[in-house]
Formats: structure tokens, sequence, C-alpha cells
């Protein structure tokens, strides 16, 4: 290991950079406590220049190490700090006038279109403040067809309001998720509340990438690629997943194929091996071998730019052009290095990108297969050219597996178990098909030609798809499962130490492996073992539908007015804590564990007396009530009330208050999140 360390310099600055990062993202450090530790960290840097004697200056060396690494710490805090002031909206939930630019191409929804837009400056008393924060706006689709451009300057009154987390048990964070990639606020404006100002005339090379992208997806659907055909080649070629359906991405993802509807290193290289191909016969002379490589790079670059320049891309371009680099320079790149050093690169450019999915499995990913595939390959000796390409295929696959698995069940909750099939399809047909794809693209307009290309391309990507679809449905085709962050760290030490036992037979390495084993299987029991003695009640937050869920052990009950939603809700979970089944409750009251619950809706009380007021111990108001606490206390006399995300602002104000001035304690789904109520 620590000739590992020694040999790649680039993995210490990694490693430096990152842990200021995860520093920065757990506490918020004060600017003077930050330039105090780059102080030091300058003065242990400077110290070994004045030391004349090479002796001292040898064992003093740690000296000058040490106060890079602690820099580098520093700047790793310096940037997500910044990052988190960058993406903060000053003006959270205030209504008024502001200012936009649209920044990106528009996304159409069901019912409306949304446009990533900067905010430019908000209108307080006839002025305009500045504001220059990058926001989601979804406006209603126009009956025309009339869209919004790039540079297009839109006044728009509404609410902008910062994401936020709903609250969910183990749902996906998609607040956070936004906020790690710049977005500071969303907001939705109806008709008639926003108009163009100003048409964009400046020349933008984003807008210029993403025109040009129209263009050639327009390619794409004259020649009557269409339906999940058109999703697949648009996402696997051009870096655009709009198209993608969530039937087909799940198909993908259970198969554990899901690496190919994203444009990342598989792609990058093939488009790679195209121009090398292309390129061939410039390797007679040196100064053309170098002017090949340097092309190449600047190729990939363009590669990137049409694709969007999305992280993935961008990962995969630097690597390659830093590997054609090497080639220029006669000297062979050390890839462990080369890999640390996009990393790294890629963290100064965005501190951000070291919490991003993408970013940590596909990185995981090269470093597993790189270390892991030669090891696996050794294992059987194959001649038979066919065979030989199938176990290599294989071995490419398991590598990536043992290295992504951990953190893919963490993130996902699934296992899949047919990944090294759903490769032996998607791998040799992806490469066929963006070879299909760039000869549509470039005979297109030619007759005879540009017909054939396209029933071929369409053809491979039925192909695939229709692959995909039948391993999907084999017999335990994937498995979920649940890793929480601490399962998390012990699965992946104990992998790492292991490994390390294989390379450097030191038994205390594979001691502390498989302590880390036993560890898990210890921690996996307790857990499941809580699960099964788990007694609550959850009232979820969703802006549209009710939904209540009593858990009792590995069963489970749900008040729901939206199964589907309720089962998407809750489906994460279902996997943590076993449960596989779920009764829909259709009363609105309910008992459980000894404890009363009343869920309104609009018509429960309405036209209607009650002799005797029915106590219970929590009243959930939901349903889109609407009602008074002084209409309810008629009928109901709670303990607790619980007020949903369904109901309107302006109510859930009234209520609360009301039960303030009651002493009812009174919680607002819509500012706490979701509640969770334990009754063991």
């Amino acid at each position: 290991m620590n000739g590992f360390i020694h040999r790649i310099p680039f993995f210490r600055l990694f490693i430096a950079l990152a842990i200021g990062i995860l520093f920065a993202s757990w506490l918020d450090v004060p600017l003077y406590m930050l330039i105090a530790a780059a102080l030091v960290a300058i003065i242990c840097i400077s110290v070994i220049f004045y030391i004349s004697d090479a002796t001292q200056q040898f064992s003093k060396r740690w000296l000058f190490g040490g106060g890079i690494l602690l820099l580098l710490a520093c700047i790793g805090v310096f940037e997500l700090q910044m990052a988190k002031n960058q993406v903060a909206f000053p003006f959270d939930g205030m209504n008024g006038t502001y200012l936009t630019e649209v920044v990106d191409a528009p996304i159409e929804k069901a019912k409306s279109t949304l446009y990533k837009v900067n905010v430019l400056s908000l209108c307080v008393n006839g002025k305009f403040q500045n504001i220059n924060k990058i926001s989601l706006l979804y406006l209603p689709k126009d009956s025309t067809g009339a869209r919004f451009d790039f540079g297009d300057k839109i006044l728009v009154s509404t609410v902008f309001a910062s994401p936020r987390s709903p609250g969910n048990p183990e749902e996906f964070d998609f607040g956070q998720y936004l906020k790690l990639h710049g977005i500071s606020a969303a907001g939705y404006a109806a008709k008639g509340h926003y108009k163009c100002v100003e048409k964009g005339h400046g020349f933008s090379l984003h807008a210029t990438s993403s025109h040009l992208r129209q263009k050639l997806l327009d390619v794409y659907r004259k020649n009557h690629i269409e339906g999940d055909e058109f999703a697949v080649v648009s996402a696997l070629m051009l870096g655009y997943n709009d198209a993608l359906t969530r039937e087909l991405m799940d198909s993908y993802s259970v198969t554990g194929a899901m690496h190919v509807l994203s444009v990342s290193g598989l792609h990058v290289a093939i488009i790679c091996a195209v121009f090398y191909f292309l390129l061939g016969f410039m390797d007679k002379k040196r100064s053309l071998f170098v002017a090949k490589h340097l092309i190449v790079i600047v190729l990939l670059w363009a590669f990137a730019f049409l694709t969007g320049l999305s992280p993935a891309v961008v990962r995969s371009a630097l690597m390659f052009s830093l590997m054609a680099f090497g080639y220029v320079v006669l000297r062979k790149p050390q890839i462990y290095n080369t890999i640390f050093f996009s990393a790294f690169i890629m963290l100064l450019y965005d501190p951000n990108y070291l919490f991003d999915v993408g970013f940590q499995l596909s990185y995981l990913a090269v470093i597993s297969i790189v270390y892991f595939e030669p090891k696996f390959k050794k294992l059987l000796t194959v001649k038979f050219k066919p065979l030989k390409w199938l176990w290599e295929l294989t071995c490419v696959s398991a590598a990536a597996q043992l290295g992504t698995a951990a953190l893919g069940v963490f993130y996902f909750h699934r296992f899949a178990n047919f990944f090294w099939l759903s490769n032996m399809v998607v791998v040799p047909l992806s490469g066929f098909i963006m070879y299909a794809a760039m000869a549509l693209l470039v005979f297109s307009s030619v007759p005879v030609v540009g017909p054939i290309v396209a029933f071929i391309l369409k053809w491979l990507l039925i192909s695939m798809n229709e692959g995909i679809r039948i391993i999907e449905h084999l017999p335990f085709a994937a498995y979920n499962m649940w890793l929480d962050s601490w399962q998390l760290v012990i699965s992946s030490a104990a992998i790492i130490l292991i490994t390390t036992y294989f390379s450097t037979k030191k038994f205390s390495m594979l001691v502390l492996g498989m302590s880390c084993v036993l560890l898990f299987l210890v921690d996996d029991v307790v857990r499941t073992y809580q699960s099964a003695h788990k007694q609550e009640v959850i009232v979820l937050a969703d802006a549209k539908s009710t939904h209540v869920q009593f858990a009792c052990g590995t069963e489970s009950s749900v008040f729901s007015t939206d199964s589907l939603k309720m089962k998407q809700l809750l489906k994460a979970y279902f996997v943590k804590n076993g449960i596989n089944t779920c009764k829909v409750i259709p009363e609105n009251a309910i008992l459980f564990c000894g404890k009363h619950f009343l869920v309104t809706n609009d018509s429960l009380f309405r036209r209607k007396t009650s002799e005797k007021i029915l106590k219970v111990d929590y009243l959930i108001i939901g349903n889109k009530t609407r009602i008074t606490m002084e209409k309810l206390r008629h009928f109901v006399e709670p303990n607790q009330v619980i007020i949903d995300h369904t109901i309107s602002a302006w109510y859930s104000r009234k209520i609360k208050s009301e039960c303030d001035s009651l002493k009812i304690a009174c919680v607002d789904t819509k500012l706490s999140g979701a509640v969770r109520i334990n009754l063991q």
C-alpha cells in the first residue's frame, strides 16, 4: 500500500482535496480558522527552502508534503463553502417580479415546459436588485407551440423557492440533488404571468452546441427512428436523456445495463477508436503521429461539447486526452496517476462532483477494472477467439461489479444478478449501434445508402432493447436489498482489506477483512431484528395525495388516495424493512397499536351534525380538506393534529394558529416533511 501511495502522487493530492470537501459538507468552518490553517500549510511548505543541509532537508521532507496536503484540504473546504453560498437563494419563497434569462434548452413535460434560467434580478420598489442564481422555471405549454430559446429574457411574476426534500422515509432527496447541480430555486408561472422582454442575439457556445445536437437528433427522427429506439440512440450517441421513459430505464436498471444509457467511458472509447482508425494513415512520420494524437484530443472535446459537457463525458474525455498526450511526449502514462489526476482536476473545477453518483461509480468502476481484470483473466486460459472474447468481457464485467456493487446497492437498493449476461448483449451491440448511428449522420442524405443504414440501425436498437427485456423477465433477474452508510463503509473496507491480503499475503489484512465481514453480518442481524419489531405510523408528504403508512414488523397497511404513487414513495422503505406486501385500508378511522387515527376528507363533515364528540389520538387533516378547527371540534377532539401536504398554505396557517390557541399539538408536513410516529 505504501508503494502504491508513493508511486501515485495524484492519489495523495486527490485524497487531501476530497477530505477537505467532505469536512466542509459536515461542518461550516469559520473563515479565520481556514486562513489560519492555510498559513500553517504555507509555513510548512516554506521551511524546507530555508534548510541548506541536504540531510536535514531529506529528514524534514514530511513538512513539505504535509503542508501541500493541508493546503489542498483548505482549498477543498473553501471551494465547497463558496459553492454552498452560490446556491443559496436570497429571496426564498418571496412572490415578486423576476427578470430571468434562459440558459439551456427547454424540456417538454406532460403539462408544462421546463426552462433552466438565470434569475438575474428582482423588482423591489420599482428598482431591480441583482440575484444571478441558476433556477428552474416551469411554464404552461403554449397552444401555438412557441418556446423560448437561449438568451431570451423573460419577465415573470412568480414565487421562487429553494428546493427542499419532502422528508419521506428513505426517499431520494431530489432537493439536495438539485442543489448539488447548482440549482438555487424553482418556480412556476401561470399563463399571463410572464412575457419575453428581449430575444437573445449574442453568440453562445452552449446554445450553438444545443442547436447542433437538436439538428442531429432530427436526422434520426426523419429516418423513422422512434419510440424506445430513438430514446436509446439519442442517449447513447448524444447524451440526450429526455426521451427515456421510466419503463425503459427500469428494464436497463434491473439487468445492470443502465451504464449504456449514459454517454461515458465506453462510448468515448468507441468514439476514440473510430478517430484513431480514420487517422491511421498518419503513423508513418513522427510529426504526423504527434498531429494525429492532437487531432484526436480536439475531436474528443468536440464530441464532449456536443453532448453538453456532462460530467461523465468530461471525465472520460479528460482521461483519454491525458493518455493521448502521454504518447505525444513519448511517455506511456501511468494509468492510476491519470485516473486520479483527472478526478483531482474535476474536483478543483466543481467540488460538488464528489457527491455525484455518476462520478463515484465511474471512477470506482475504472479503478476496479484496471486492477482486477488482468487478475481475473489469468484464472482461465482460452485460445478459441470467440470464447476468449466472451471470457474477457465477463472478466471486465465482474471487475467493474466487484468495485461498484456496494455503492450501487447503497444508492439503488438493487443488485442485478445477470449483469454479466446483459453486458454480453449491450457492450457489442452498443458498439455496432454507435458505428451505424455515426454512419447515418454522414450518409442520411445519400439515396439508397441512407435508408439502408437507418434500417440496420433501427434493427440493432430493437435487438438490444428486446435482449434487455428478455433478461429482465428471467427468474431472479434482480435482488432488492438495503445498505445503510455504516454497512457501506464496512463492506468497502472488507473488499479493500481482503484484496490487500491477496496482493501482499499479510495475514493481518485477512483477519481485519474477515472481521469486517463478521461485523457486517452482526449489524445486519440487529437491523433485521429491529425491523421485525418496528411499530410506527408515517404521514407521507405528497402535494397531490394523502398517504398514511401503518407498519408493524414486516407487515404494512396503508391509507392512500393514490396507491401507485404510494408504492413509489415507499419503495425504498419497504426494501429496507423487508416488507413484501402492503394492504390498503379503505376506512378513514383506524385503530393501530391501541391508538385512534382519523383521516379527514372534504365530505366527511359536510352537512352533518354529531351528538357525541369523537376522541382520537391523532387527527390527520388531508385529502385537500377545507375546514377550520372551530368546525372540526364539533365532531372530534384530537390529542394531536397533523396537517398533510395536500392542504393549502392558507388553511395550514389558519389551522396551526387555531391549534396553538387551543393548546393542541400540531405539525404541518409542508414545514416538517413526513411525520413519523414511533409506537413501540
